[in-house]
């Protein structure tokens, strides 16, 4: 798949000696009567496919290094899953963590967590976590919860959030929707723009997207390296997606809604399907003060 060949110089395999050991540590061997029912697993780079298929590639879109697999067992209990994804970066980790968000309520795990139908995720650090059970029950929900404490608290860094979301419109997004990325693959999936890169995203590049409470339009932040970069993506984008947008930056669309963009020095930011063409530009005019 193009996918996977695209990743696939980030998924060689590392060496994981120390890794594996430091990422065990952060297990207990019992937890509320469950015990360790397996030999951990291991998984580096492309390796994640022999785990998981589809959604490895997002997580190597991430920076994916390692997954630690972990089994517990209680004799006629539920058996509780637990994945430990490195992310190498704790920007990795949160973008894993936020490509995921907003389908279930906040926990006080790790950075952020979220906890519903049996599924714990958490982040913190460059660690990116999950403890599932298939069906729910008192005793295996509180076991997760447990799981899930007692590996935050065993992970002693903590990272720092993208800087890039400080400059979101504070109290003007739904927070659930917030994504963080910095892949074009991964902007498609959440709202898709075309199979081509048509922004220039990469790893020296940092993104968020977020839907706007009022209308529900999408607000897309994207960060370059420097300028020259920007100008040079800005203007393949507007070519490429709002060519009818002119010097003005916005457009109305085949669905009968508004797209604008704008750049500021290092910075773009578009809105896509805004109900008004006077609301994309207040939308844009509010992120156009709060960039440097």
């Amino acid at each position: 798949m193009p996918f996977i060949a695209l990743f696939f110089s980030l998924a060689m395999t590392q060496p994981d000696t120390l890794s594996r050991s430091a990422m065990q540590s952060l297990l207990p061997p019992t937890i509320s009567q469950w015990t360790v029912s397996e030999v951990a697993r291991f998984y580096t780079g492309s390796g994640i496919f022999d785990y998981m298929d589809g959604a490895g590639e997002v997580y190597l879109a991430y920076g994916f290094r390692r997954l630690l697999v972990q089994r517990y067992a209680r004799p006629n209990q539920e058996e509780i899953l637990v994945e430990i994804f490195d992310m190498g970066l704790s920007r990795n980790a949160y973008g894993a963590y936020s490509h995921m968000q907003g389908r279930a309520p906040m926990r006080a795990i790790g950075q952020e967590a979220e906890y519903k139908s049996g599924l714990l995720t958490f982040w913190k650090g460059r660690f990116f976590v999950c403890v599932m059970i298939d069906h729910e029950n008192d005793e295996a929900s509180n076991a997760v919860l447990a799981l899930g404490r007692h590996i935050a608290d065993a992970i002693r860094e903590e990272g720092a959030k993208p800087a890039i979301l400080g400059l979101l419109p504070k109290g003007r997004y739904l927070p659930e929707t917030l994504r963080y990325f910095y892949r074009h693959e991964i902007l498609n999936i959440h709202y898709y723009l075309a199979s081509a890169n048509l922004l220039s995203l990469n790893e020296k590049t940092d993104a968020a997207l977020v839907r706007i409470t009022s209308d529900k339009s999408y607000l897309l932040l994207v960060q370059y390296p420097d300028v020259a970069e920007a100008d040079s993506a800005y203007t393949r984008f507007t070519s490429k997606y709002i060519p009818d947008a002119g010097k003005a930056g916005v457009v109305k669309t085949e669905n009968k809604k508004w797209t604008a963009a704008i750049r500021r020095g290092a910075y773009i930011a578009v809105v896509f399907d805004a109900r008004t063409q006077s609301g994309a530009r207040a939308l844009l005019e509010s992120v156009r003060r709060k960039l440097p």
